[in-house]
């Protein structure tokens, strides 16, 4: 199980993460990508950390 967080002080509302998440926990929110589903339903693919131009995201296994 894995659990994904976002630090949103970097998020510059790009959207680069939110179609490739393969189970739709992403969206822009008030131009800044926010955790929409649960967080621990991510399943530790890591797509979201290798597209995100500004480190946002951090993936902890639990």
């Amino acid at each position: 199980m894995f659990m994904i967080t976002i630090d949103n002080t970097n998020c510059d509302g790009c959207g680069a993460c939110v179609d490739p998440c393969p189970v739709a926990l992403l969206e822009l929110v008030d131009g800044k990508a926010e955790i929409t589903g649960e967080a621990t339903e991510c399943m530790g693919c890591e797509t979201c950390v290798t597209i995100c131009p500004n480190d946002c995201y951090t993936i902890q296994e639990l």
